[in-house]
Formats: structure tokens, sequence, C-alpha cells
């Protein structure tokens, strides 16, 4: 039988135990999970790649940011466009960031312009090794930042796959440039421990027209300055091995490990391997394991594991997190966009056995074509579920939102369809967890994600992994991911 509810907003939890359900007014209030605490950063040194022309309107814009942005002019909507206060001490990170001359590196034009007129095959390789270059520099040198932005010029950008990421949540700048050259970047990035954010000139200048090698018809809308200082900075944090904000859980619940598992196409496309991004109940962190290789189903020709690469997948997974919290998970939660094989979850069970855990979710999370529909001319709130029977429910994690008074989507909304399949909690407490775990983007501060970190980081990270080659170094925590 059908029931119709609404979950509440989850709530997520800053400074000193304090929780908030929006991320900007939770870490202008409390600050980040980790402030003060052992390990986290005390001053973030962000290093600086980019030519004459984005490495100054980079510099410039850090420098505004420094002392706050305001928010939206002349908008009813100021929880949702709420101002930025700064990057310094007094900021919502409680610590400054710091970009010296000693860290910016700048390509020279004349190398750039030697590039551009020639085999254009290759020439996403070429641009590339200049960046390389000049991160290993920053890398390999007396000191070194804690993170780096790449200031990619439009030159680059004209040449380079400019259609970016297809996940793409950050807007006005703070994206990625192309598949291939990110890629090729990321991993470049893991080899000298040092992680990036590939940034576009619409960061600092909203005017600026990014040239596309596809002709489209759509218009991409450039964010407001303080929300781009919001995301950038967040994202900065985080990669410099920060907590901005955790899961808020309640003491009484199973200590939970989350798992999303995607699939993606060798390089040479001959084969499916697997890749998983883990999340860590205790922290929010993301851990990111290789699988091995995947079969076809014989029927629809959706992709699954065997049954020995399931259980090497979840063991390694399981071993990861031991070492981590020296103890194992209570709960085990797998999430995937296509339904479990009977091959996959006998490996899955078989790897929670070993370690003698006896509570196992496994759903798929997928958009569906289900719609709901509510009086007035806004779409069914965020957190609105319609369970459909024991096992599936559908969830709007997408909707109209009471804290921002708005629907912050262009189109409308599509619900996502959870089904579980040997579920140790009713569907409803998973649905809740998704909704939550739609809130772990540090890549983005605007709370109402449609996707759950776990499926959405899985793919970022197969999207890094069909390039990644035999010897290469793969770092495992997420922020070289992103």
């Amino acid at each position: 039988m059908m029931k119709l509810s609404h979950l509440p907003e989850p709530e997520l939890e800053f400074g000193q135990a304090h929780r908030h359900i929006d991320i900007r007014y939770g870490l202008m209030d409390y600050g980040p999970f980790d402030a003060g605490q052992t390990g986290a950063p005390t001053a973030v040194r962000v290093g600086l790649i980019g030519d004459s022309e984005t490495v100054e309107g980079t510099g410039e814009w850090l420098a505004r940011c420094r002392v706050g942005i305001e928010g939206k002019a002349e908008t009813r909507l100021t929880t949702l466009y709420p101002p930025f206060p700064g990057s310094t001490e007094e900021g919502p990170f409680r610590i400054p960031f710091i970009c010296d001359e000693q860290d910016t590196r700048t390509i020279s034009a004349r190398a750039l312009t030697k590039l551009k007129n020639t085999n254009p095959l290759d020439l996403s390789d070429r641009y590339a090794d200049l960046f390389v270059a000049e991160l290993r520099a920053l890398a390999e040198g007396n000191t070194r930042p804690d993170v780096v932005l790449l200031a990619l010029p439009l030159s680059v950008i004209a040449s380079v796959n400019a259609t970016g990421d297809d996940d793409q949540v950050v807007e006005g700048g703070v994206v990625a440039s192309g598949v291939d050259f990110r890629a090729r970047m990321k991993i470049a990035a893991m080899e000298f421990g040092l992680p990036i954010q590939i940034i576009w000139p619409t960061l600092y200048d909203r005017t600026i027209k990014i040239p596309r090698k596809v002709k489209t018809d759509s218009v991409r809308e450039v964010q407001e300055d303080a929300t781009r200082a919001w995301n950038l900075f967040t994202a900065l944090y985080y990669k410099a091995g920060g907590l901005p904000w955790r899961l808020a859980r309640d003491s009484r619940q199973l200590r939970s490990c989350f798992i999303g598992i995607s699939f993606h196409e060798s390089q040479n496309g001959e084969y499916l391997e697997t890749s998983t991004a883990q999340m860590f109940d205790e922290r929010g962190e993301g851990m990111i394991l290789r699988g091995g290789r995947a079969a076809k189903l014989s029927d629809d020709r959706r992709p699954y594991m065997t049954e020995a690469h399931a259980h090497d997948l979840l063991s390694r997974s399981l071993q990861n997190f031991f070492d981590q919290h020296s103890h194992f998970p209570a709960r085990v939660v797998l999430h995937k966009t296509s339904p479990f094989h009977r091959e996959e979850m006998s490996g899955f069970e078989a790897a929670i056995d070993e370690r003698g855990i006896d509570n196992l979710d496994c759903m798929a999370v997928a958009p569906s074509s289900f719609r709901l529909f509510r009086n007035g001319q806004f779409p069914p709130l965020r957190g609105t579920l319609l369970r459909l029977d024991r096992d599936r429910a559908v969830l709007y994690s997408r909707g109209g939102v009471d804290f921002y008074k708005t629907y912050t989507g262009m189109y409308v909304p599509k619900p996502l369809l959870i089904r579980s399949q040997a579920p140790s909690q009713p569907v409803t407490h998973n649905a809740a967890e998704i909704l939550a775990l739609s809130k772990m983007n540090w890549n983005n501060t605007q709370f109402d994600n449609r996707d759950p970190i776990t499926i959405a980081a899985s793919r970022k990270v197969g999207k890094i992994l069909k390039y990644v080659g035999e010897g290469d170094r793969v770092q495992t925590r997420y922020s070289y991911f992103m």
C-alpha cells in the first residue's frame, strides 16, 4: 500500500558539535567541524598556476574574497544568497587562506602560443604538459602549498574539451575543463601528493564568454559572486585536509559505512571496471578503492560484478574502514544505480560474514520518471517520500526548499527511485540517509543536491580511474578526484 510522507531536512554537524540544516549558515555561526582539532588546517596555503592574465585575475579575486563579498542585492531570497564573510581568521573557516608569490607559477604567453596552432590530436596532452611541469615545481620546492589552483587561459579551454565534466555541481568557474585534460591533471596531482582545483576565468569575471568546441543552445548561468566564493573556499578547505561538516548521527543508531559503486569503461573501451567511493560515518571522509573488471548481464546489458570481485571489493573496503577506526562497522550500506545481481549479493554477504557484520543494506538509487504534483506553482518539497511497497520508494531530493523559500532548479525535478535489496532497515530510514548524503558534496554549499555523495563521487572517480595506468600512483582520498 502506498504511503506519502515528508522527511525533515537533515542536520549537519559543525564546530563544537553544533548543528544546522544549512551549510553556509552553519559555517558562519559555528565554523568547520574540525576547527581547533588536532590535524585540522591552521592556515591554507594556496598555489596558483596560469598565464599572466589568469594569474592576475585570480589573484585579484582572492584579494577581494579576503575582505568578504556581499550577498545578492535586491532579493527576498536572503537565505539562498548570503554574503561571504571573508577568508581570514574571522571568516567562516576560522583560518587564513594565503596565496604568496612563491607559490605562484606563470606559464609564458610564448609557450602557449607555440602550441596553439600545432596538431590538435594531442594538443590536450601538450597543454597538460605545461601545467604538470609547473605543478611539479611547486610540489618539489623547499616549501609547498596545501592545494593548487589551475587557472586555465581561454586558449587552453578552447583547445581541450571545454564541455567539462557532465556532473558540474559547481558553476561559475570552479569546474572541470575537459575529461582528458582534467584526468591528466588529477593523475599528476595524485603523483605529487598535491590536490588541485581547476578554475575558469568566469570565476573572477562573470562577463567572460567561454569558448565551446561543441555548439549548444544552452546558456550556463554564472553564480553570484558570494556563492562562487563560498563554493571555492569550501573546496579548498576540504582539499587542504580539513573537514567543513559531517553527517549528524544519532548515537543510538548502528555505526554505518556507506559505499557507492559505479562502473566505467577502460580507456580503450574493451571492458568495464568498477570504482567505489567509500563514506565513513565518523568523519564523512571519502576513501577511494579501485575494483576489478565487471561482467555484463545477458538480458538487459547492465553491468555487474562477479561474486569474487564483489567479495574482494567489499573486503578491501571493510579493511580500509578498520585501518581508519580500529574496528569494523556494525552496518554496511551499498548504493548503486542499477539493481544488485545475485552474484554481487553472494560476494557481499560472504564479505560481511567473514567480519561478523550482521547488517547489510543494498540499494539501487536512480532517477525516476515517476512524478508527483502539488497545488501552486512549485514542485513537491525536497524530502517528499512516496513509499510504493515494503522495499521501494520515490524520494524528492530536489524540490521546493522551505529554508530557501523557493525551488532552486530550472527544470521540473526528477525524483529518485530507491529499491532496497536485503535491507536491514526500513526503506524510510534508508531514504532519510540518502537525503542526508546528498548534502555531503564539498564542492557545493547549496545543500539541495539530487544525488547522494556515494553515487556522485563514484561517478567522478570512474572518470579519472579510466585513465590511470598500472604504474600510476592512486591516492585514496576523495579530494584528489573532485
